[in-house]
């Protein structure tokens, strides 16, 4: 749960967000897109002395390329997208207009009726957009980067002189359901409220034994009550899946929230996605708002590309540094078609190949080498871009995401041990373990053991023997023992070294005259 207490800023240059506690707490416009290229841009990178380090150490530090994240023009516009989209639906939903207090209220009278009538609409300015474009290209990355500019959850208590108790979450974001039915949505919209916000709407709505209809009107209820600024809702193409008119009440129900509260829906789905939202979106124009849509190509062998692999090959780990062409520009275009999360787990696996082989050099030749072992899942997709032919592009369908988790364990393994690795084990026993063993056998305690032979040892500042220490910890044990004996009826055993004191005690233990 992330959320914030609600700062208000003053807006000077749009009047029709000023004394709107919601955009008012919302964090400033961005004006500069390098400041947004800077805010999105994430890179752990290559430190000095890194190259020295073990080859278990740098295989390591290559994992920090899933991490590496370089804004383009896209994410540009997606960052302007959601900061309109998000200060246009809450144009007319200030929750200190009378409209909020009665759309609430309307609500929780159909719900308590169980006609399932819908309220009437409040003068909605809620807009949207979709995202559509192959798998791994990178959407979901840009979407989920662009809403956590923004806290997901604003506290406010008072605005200004007037108390107001709300808990405005201003994104969420979530899946379609893999089947595309309306109330796997549901059910993951109360989860996600419960997460941002702290409630507990799974544990008093889901469980229940409630129709889709209550769902619906509970979730659109839930929406108001918070004022959600923006509905996300990933892997749309899913709805494709949907059985008996299911994707069309998917949809229709996502129009509702549009128009019957202003909430901005933002869809993101694959080119599969297309079928779906051009034949059965009901008034299709509503799915691109006023903004249109975001159809997402993959990026091309130009200037866009020649920033992301520059930038990327910083991440270098291989002991031989290797400078950045044309050559491995190209090859690995070719090998990723310019999708951007095949070409960094590329890159990633061609440094695994060579630190776990030890060659510890990569070239253009890797790629392909790095692929050819990889990427047989994707290879028909892959060739279908590479041809151009625009029916067998529009036929791709979900790229298979790739693991390289059992491609890294495999050259991890073919290391060998670090010189740095266990110590060896150690055979020999000190002078003090030998004296600590020999008292042991003479029936004393571990623990006095130890500490008579510490008290020997501090006192014995001269050469220290075997037979020495002996000597002066059994004669510490026998003072000790005659300090504190009682009275024995049976006089004690006859080698006892507790009746044993000075030379005769000693040799009557058996301790005078025997090998040590």
């Amino acid at each position: 749960m992330t959320e914030q207490q609600a700062i208000y800023t003053e807006q000077e240059f749009l009047p029709e967000y000023k004394n709107n506690p919601l955009i008012e707490a919302l964090p400033p416009i961005l004006e500069d897109s390098g400041k947004v290229i800077d805010m999105l841009s994430h890179n752990d990178g290559h430190h000095d002395g890194e190259r020295q380090l073990s080859s278990q150490h740098r295989m390591h530090c290559v994992l920090r390329l899933f991490r590496y994240f370089q804004p383009l023009e896209q994410h540009i516009d997606i960052e302007q997208r959601f900061s309109l989209c998000i200060r246009q639906g809450y144009l007319h939903r200030s929750p200190l207009s009378p409209d909020y207090a009665m759309a609430l209220a309307d609500g929780h009278k159909v719900i308590k009726s169980g006609s399932y009538i819908l309220p009437i609409e409040y003068n909605p300015t809620g807009s949207g957009f979709t995202i559509i474009g192959l798998s791994g290209i990178g959407k979901t990355s840009a979407v989920t980067r662009v809403l956590n500019l923004y806290p997901q959850v604003i506290v406010h208590s008072r605005y200004h002189d007037t108390p107001l108790i709300l808990k405005q979450i201003v994104w969420l974001k979530l899946e379609c359901p893999h089947d595309g039915l309306v109330k796997g949505l549901c059910m993951e919209f109360f989860g996600a409220v419960d997460r941002a916000a702290g409630t507990n709407y799974f544990e008093m709505y889901a469980k229940r034994a409630s129709t889709i209809d209550i769902l619906m009107l509970r979730m659109e209820q839930i929406a108001r009550l918070h004022c959600v600024g923006v509905l996300v809702i990933d892997e749309i193409q899913h709805l494709t899946l949907a059985k008996g008119g299911g994707s069309e009440k998917m949809l229709n129900f996502l129009v509702t929230l549009v128009n019957k509260i202003g909430i901005p829906v933002v869809l993101i789905g694959t080119t599969l996605a297309m079928e779906v939202l051009q034949s059965k979106f009901r008034q299709a124009r509503r799915s691109s708002g006023h903004q249109g849509d975001l159809l997402w190509d993959r990026m091309k062998n130009d200037t866009s590309w020649d920033i992301f692999v520059s930038t990327m090959w910083k991440n270098q780990w291989t002991r031989q540094i290797v400078l950045i062409n044309d050559e491995f520009k190209n090859a690995l275009y070719y090998e990723s078609q310019g999708i951007a999360d095949i070409a960094v787990k590329l890159y990633a696996m061609a440094q695994i190949r060579a630190i776990g082989l030890q060659t510890d050099i990569i070239t253009p030749d890797d790629f392909h080498i790095v692929a050819s072992e990889k990427l047989g899942l994707v290879k028909p997709a892959l060739d279908a871009l590479r041809s151009g032919d625009k029916k067998r592009i529009a036929a791709i369908g979900d790229i298979a995401p790739i693991s390289i988790e059992d491609y890294y364990m495999a050259y991890l393994s073919m290391l060998p041990p670090a010189t740095e690795s266990v110590p060896e084990k150690r055979t020999e026993i000190t002078l003090s373990e030998q004296v600590v063993l020999k008292l042991l056998e003479m029936g004393i305690e571990p623990t006095q053991a130890k500490r008579l032979v510490g008290k020997a040892m501090a006192g014995n500042t001269g050469k220290k023997t075997l037979a020495g220490l002996i000597l002066k910890a059994v004669t510490l044990y026998a003072s000790e023992s005659e300090n504190t004996k009682q009275d024995s009826d049976d006089g004690g055993a006859p080698n006892d070294v507790r009746e044993a004191s000075g030379y005769d005690g000693m040799k009557a233990a058996g301790l005078v005259g025997k090998p040590l």
